[in-house]
């Protein structure tokens, strides 16, 4: 089917009906002004970026960087080090590295710039299927819901490749194949659904062509890490889904803080999400029903009638976000909170505007526009309370902090820290970062390897539980202590390292290897805050 068959979007008042279209597709609507779309993307990337320089993450903040810095020094993800994660994002900070050095700035910077593009993108979805007013609504849900929580994982790029091979498909459905097959490479699950999405969204006679070229792509830029650690790849990222269930957290129903609608709807944010998606289910159904016959006299044949069955309602392209949002649920119920809020928070409202556009129900169409706007409401009410209540922070210390702040006692601790290691290290001399026990972890803190600028002497930088916690694991630890003569440990104490959350990780493995071994070679030899050193028996 040619591009000339996409559906016309309609231009009516924000609550008026629908209408529906009279061919099955129509023409895109015309481009948005380069005046509106710098606007929108300026205040996207401010609404991103005004907490820029704030806080720091130690677990989810420390082990992409820390990934990037490994692969910055040579080594191949999977086969030199652990992670769960595709490679794209670790070799985009390992990239930054090269260029910038280490630095807790730098990818602050190009995440702000990815959010307010994922954003206008998906403005864009959503112009296509629905009025202005609906599309800008979209754009602002996923504005907010991109801003907050902010983090260098590789959602938002993933999610920018995957919006720009939908908008793509349609008139360049090779390009939307290459671009969905490049965001495998950051995210697999969400570049299989663009792939998907892109098939769908391609006119007719190109579907089948648009996703071979993005599986093909998508299997080009994966396969030399495949190549370099055969099996291990898949067994790092997709064998992760086997003890991910230990970090499961359980559904947020039963809220018992202050009665107040900004705490209502933070706490209710999943299923807000949930039910936004299945009133779009409800929506599309209606549309997929057969459309009401049409009952014509005939010219001749004295009152007999024929009749006429017109239709669906519904274009199949107008399905192609669903497997994104199919995506997004798995990721949110896999464990829900708010870092696994963003792939369903960022597609959600793109299909809820284009659902409402459609509706010809008035009470579904406000109930659709009622969780759309909800989600506008999540994401601007946090964003409000750090602009008005800013938290006392000071700078991280060292090159690598760039200006970005922690809570004042965190970096006063780090700044002491820091020169006690410089007393007790060569540069480059690895140093080992342990948590209170391993026999039982929550979190971890990789960042103290790129602050400090030591080397981690193991393939091991998460502490995860399932992994960490295994006795085949903590021997393959302990064995590259001994052989890299590591002489300094550094025990993160914070109570985030020992915090107990309602899941498997709060069940000891009975694995106490790792621990014997540090109780047995090192001994305390000062503490600064919630950072213990520990030197090696014997070593001055």
């Amino acid at each position: 089917m040619s591009v000339s068959d996409h559906p016309k979007v309609q231009r009516r008042p924000f609550l008026s009906p629908a209408v529906a279209p009279r061919t099955p597709r129509a023409d895109d609507p015309a481009s948005p002004s380069v005046g509106l779309q710098v606007l929108l993307f300026a205040f996207a990337a401010a609404l991103s970026g005004f907490t820029i320089l704030r806080e720091i993450s130690p677990h989810d903040e420390g082990l992409m960087l820390q990934a990037g810095s490994r692969i910055a020094a040579g080594q191949w993800p999977y086969r030199d080090f652990w992670t769960n994660y595709m490679p794209g994002q670790p070799l985009v900070l390992a990239l930054l590295q090269q260029i910038f050095g280490p630095s807790l700035l730098a990818w602050r910077v190009v995440r702000t710039l990815t959010d307010a593009t994922v954003a206008l993108l998906a403005y864009r979805l959503a112009r296509r299927r629905a009025p202005e007013s609906y599309a800008l609504a979209a754009w602002l849900a996923v504005a907010g819901a991109m801003a907050f929580p902010t983090g260098p994982g590789p959602n938002p790029p993933a999610l920018a490749l995957a919006f720009g091979a939908l908008l793509a498909a349609r008139r360049r459905p090779a390009l939307g194949g290459v671009l969905a097959g490049i965001a495998c490479l950051f995210r697999l699950e969400i570049g299989v659904a663009a792939i998907i999405g892109v098939a769908m969204e391609a006119p007719i006679g190109a579907r089948a062509r648009a996703g071979a070229i993005g599986a093909a792509c998508g299997a080009v830029v994966l396969a030399p890490f495949a190549l370099a650690g055969p099996g291990a790849m898949w067994h790092d990222t997709l064998g992760f889904y086997g003890i991910q269930g230990l970090q499961r957290l359980p559904f947020p129903l039963g809220f018992h803080g202050p009665l107040r609608p900004s705490k209502l709807i933070e706490f209710y944010i999943p299923l807000i999400l949930l039910i936004g998606l299945a009133l779009w289910a409800l929506a599309a159904a209606l549309r997929m029903g057969p459309r009401p016959p049409v009952y014509a006299r005939a010219a001749l044949g004295g009152g007999i009638t024929a009749t006429m069955h017109r239709p669906a309602r519904i274009d199949p392209s107008s399905l192609s976000l669903v497997p994104l949002a199919l995506v997004g649920l798995a990721y949110l119920i896999g464990r829900t909170d708010v870092f696994h809020l963003i792939p369903l928070a960022a597609v959600l409202p793109v299909m809820l505007a284009q659902a409402a556009a459609a509706a010809r129900m008035a009470a579904l169409r406000i109930a659709l526009l009622c969780a759309l706007g909800l989600i506008v409401l999540h994401g601007l009410d946090r964003r409000a309370g750090q602009l008005l209540h800013p938290p006392a922070l000071a700078a991280v210390p060292g090159p690598a902090g760039d200006g970005v702040k922690t809570e004042t006692a965190d970096a006063l601790a780090l700044r002491s820290l820091e020169r006690s290691i410089q007393r007790l290290t060569r540069p480059g001399e690895p140093i080992f970062v342990a948590n209170p026990r391993h026999d039982r972890v929550t979190a971890g803190d990789p960042l103290l390897y790129v602050i400090l600028r030591h080397p981690n002497p193991t393939r091991y930088d998460v502490m995860q539980p399932g992994l960490v916690t295994t006795a085949s694991v903590q021997r393959q630890i302990v064995d590259s202590l001994q052989r890299s003569h590591t002489r300094v440990v550094i025990r993160w104490l914070d109570p985030r390292a020992e915090a107990i959350e309602p899941n498997g990780s709060a069940r000891s493995s009975g694995v106490h290897i790792l621990d014997r071994y540090l109780a047995a070679t090192y001994q305390p030899y000062a503490r600064f805050g919630v950072y213990q050193v520990l030197l090696q028996r014997g070593a001055r």
